[in-house]
């Protein structure tokens, strides 16, 4: 199956004038989807001139944004039990939403939530009604939008495929589908070596000290996969680190994602920006090299 892939990159990190030139050097490198990620949202639905102006930035350079990564973190997870916050939080998902399909974005990738989970140790049965409340009232917006909502595994008990599936089967909705996230995944699965007292200490907070490995994320969410954040690590930390340095097996992923049904695109969500350790040229080719089939431009 080809389908396109879009890249990431840390805008919060450069000063807005500088942003069509980060455009064009993707552009002269064979690029032509970008991801509006979380930060660009945020900034959107508090500067309603923003969207206009990237949408300037985008005609003169020949790009576009394809995908968008929703607002995440503490007060803008689904799952967020702050009583005072969840009806902003929902409005601002509503507003980013919004922004997204105004640019052309076909998904929405949204984190169930992990702060809760994490600091305060609420169990999923508790934070499941939240989740739920938040869905019942964006999907809704969804379907009137076009956008697919993509929910994201991640590393904490709160965001296992399970628990993502978990909500994939109580809707039950064609708006709402997952993301497979593929570093996360890595980091959760077992191999050799991997003892549990090895992993990065965020990762054993996030398990309260007793981790608990999944094998088999890609195969078990692969039927709802409308999108992937590709990246890769050491197995133990979320590093966001470019394909081939880490420990994924890259040539056996790409020829699982070929039978994912309902794929719609890919995206890179490697660390980039002006401190990371390799540049937007090399970033294309290695995406190139991996997914010769899949269009960057």
């Amino acid at each position: 199956m080809t389908v396109p892939i879009s890249f990431f990159y840390h805008w919060q990190n450069i000063p807005d004038e500088m942003y069509p030139n980060v455009m064009r050097e993707f552009r002269d490198n064979g690029v032509r989807n970008l991801v509006a990620t979380q930060w660009l949202l945020e900034r959107m639905i508090r500067e309603p001139a923003l969207p206009m102006t990237l949408k300037t930035m985008l005609r003169n350079t020949g790009m576009r944004f394809f995908e968008a990564h929703g607002i995440c973190s503490t007060g803008n997870d689904l799952a967020c039990t702050d009583r005072f916050r969840r009806p902003g939080m929902i409005a601002d998902h509503k507003l980013a939403m919004g922004c997204a399909a105004e640019l052309g974005c076909k998904t929405y990738v949204v984190h169930m939530g992990a702060y809760e989970s994490v600091y305060f140790r609420t169990p999923n049965e508790e934070l499941r009604p939240n989740v739920i409340e938040a869905l019942e009232q964006l999907l809704p917006e969804a379907e009137k939008l076009g956008l697919m909502i993509a929910l994201e595994n991640s590393y904490e008990i709160a965001n296992t495929p399970d628990e993502v599936l978990y909500y994939i089967r109580h809707f039950n909705h064609p708006n709402l589908a997952c993301c497979l996230d593929a570093g996360h995944a890595n980091v959760m699965a077992p191999g050799p070596g991997k003892s549990p007292d090895r992993y990065h200490p965020d990762v054993i907070d996030a398990w309260h000290g007793h981790v608990v490995q999944y094998d088999g994320a890609l195969e078990a969410m692969a039927p709802w996969i409308v999108t992937m954040h590709l990246h890769d690590n050491n197995g133990f930390a979320d590093q966001h680190n470019l394909p081939g340095t880490g420990t994924i097996d890259w040539p056996g992923l790409a020829a699982k994602i070929e039978k994912l049904p309902r794929l719609v695109s890919l995206q890179s969500e490697v660390k980039n920006g002006p401190s990371a350790s390799w540049s937007i040229r090399k970033l294309c080719e290695t995406f190139r090299h991996i997914f010769p089939d899949h269009p960057m431009g």
